[in-house]
């Protein structure tokens, strides 16, 4: 009976010591972070080799498994999601409680080229505007580009800003409630002299 006692209690200290060096059952700190700039679903992320699929566009994550202090930890993403690129920093480490939550996943959302057609146009002064992205288009051109992309998913809504002088335009296919993951050079810009 001692003996079973003596063995019992060795294997309980044998347990609490592999806990506090970190043995398989210990763990207790989570790999989390923060994400910046996520705007749709399609980001997984991995940590050794388990992936954790992100739902949403939340501003944090956390992997559902625990690890025992001082376990390596590097967060990678796996896949980023459609139309966006997110990258990783403070995502190699040790894992302690000042480590377990400093990685940061920032994503970036791709732009695209926003563009289109003018007809008619003689006189100068022409303005075009996307908001604060404004560009100016010289008599006789006869195609435009705002300088600044648009990120896709983003609205745009294409307006004179100035009319050219003795003429007026209009605008043709200039809005849409979401910028496609691609180019768009359909805008239409069309230029009339007014009456005399």
């Amino acid at each position: 009976m001692k003996s079973l006692t003596s063995r019992c209690g060795a294997a309980l200290l044998l347990a609490s010591a592999l806990a506090a060096c970190g043995g398989s059952d210990s763990g207790s700190l989570p790999v989390s972070g923060s994400i910046i700039g996520l705007n749709r679903a399609g980001l997984i992320l991995s940590n050794g080799g388990k992936q954790l699929v992100i739902d949403g566009a939340p501003s944090s994550f956390s992997f559902p498994d625990l690890l025992a202090p001082d376990t390596a930890f590097e967060v990678k993403v796996d896949k980023s999601p459609d139309g966006q690129t997110c990258l990783p920093s403070n995502n190699k480490n040790k894992i302690n409680y000042y480590t377990y939550s400093t990685t940061v996943i920032t994503c970036s959302t791709e732009p695209f080229a926003l563009g289109g057609t003018v007809s008619g146009l003689t006189g100068a002064g022409l303005a075009l505007a996307n908001g604060d992205n404004t560009v100016a288009i010289l008599p006789g051109a006869t195609t435009f580009t705002f300088p600044v992309p648009v990120p896709n998913g983003a609205p745009y809504g294409v307006t004179v800003l100035t009319q050219p002088a003795g003429q007026n335009c209009t605008v043709a296919n200039g809005t849409a409630a979401k910028m496609p993951m691609a180019a768009v050079n359909t805008v239409a810009v069309t230029c009339v002299n007014k009456p005399a």
